[in-house]
C-alpha cells in the first residue's frame, strides 16, 4: 500500500516545478509551434497552491518578456487587461490558458520547433513576503488549427 502511494506521489511531481512543501507546483507547461515571422505565442501551464502567493512575474530566455493577461468584458466587447501581478488563493489549481487568465510570451527570440523544451521561471511571493523562483519546461507541441496564409478569413484544421 505504502508503495502505491510513493509511487503516485512520484508520478504526480514528475515533470513538475517543485521545491518545498508550501511551494505552488507548475505542471503541464506547453507553448504551441510558432510560424516564420511569429513574435509572439500562448503559454499554457497549470499552477497549484497550497498557501495564498502572489504570481509576481513569469520570464523565458526564449521570449523577451512573458506578460501575465486577462481577457475581461468591457462594455459588450472582450479587451485583454495586462496584469502587473496576479493573486493565487490557497488550495486552488489555476489554469493559465483557460478561463480569461493566460501568459504571454512576446519577442520570441527563435522560432520555436515542435519538441524542443523551453525554460521557463515563475516568481511567486508568500503572504510574509518571502519570494521565490520555480522553474519548469514547457514543451513545444504543434498546433491543431492555424491560419492556412495570412490574410485568410478561414481557419484549418490541420489535423488530416
Amino acid at each position: 500500500m505504502l508503495k502505491n502511494t510513493l509511487f503516485a506521489m512520484a508520478c504526480i511531481w514528475i515533470g513538475s516545478a517543485w521545491a518545498g512543501p508550501f511551494d505552488p507546483i507548475v505542471s503541464n507547461a506547453w507553448v504551441g509551434e510558432s510560424v516564420p515571422g511569429q513574435n509572439t505565442a500562448t503559454l499554457q501551464l497549470t499552477m497549484t497552491t497550497v498557501k495564498a502567493v502572489k504570481l509576481l512575474s513569469v520570464s523565458s530566455p526564449a521570449a523577451e518578456s512573458v506578460e501575465i493577461h486577462n481577457l475581461v468584458m468591457d462594455k459588450g466587447a472582450m479587451k485583454v487587461k495586462v496584469l502587473a501581478n496576479l493573486q493565487l488563493p490557497e488550495h486552488q489549481t489555476t489554469l493559465f490558458g483557460t478561463r480569461g487568465i493566460f501568459l504571454m510570451m512576446t519577442g520570441i527570440k527563435q522560432p520555436l520547433t515542435i519538441g524542443e523544451r523551453i525554460p521557463v521561471n515563475l516568481v511567486v511571493a508568500f503572504a510574509d513576503k518571502q519570494t521565490k523562483t520555480l522553474s519548469a519546461m514547457a514543451e513545444v507541441r504543434k498546433m491543431d488549427l492555424s491560419y492556412k496564409n495570412y490574410g485568410s478569413k478561414g481557419i484549418y484544421d490541420e489535423r488530416r
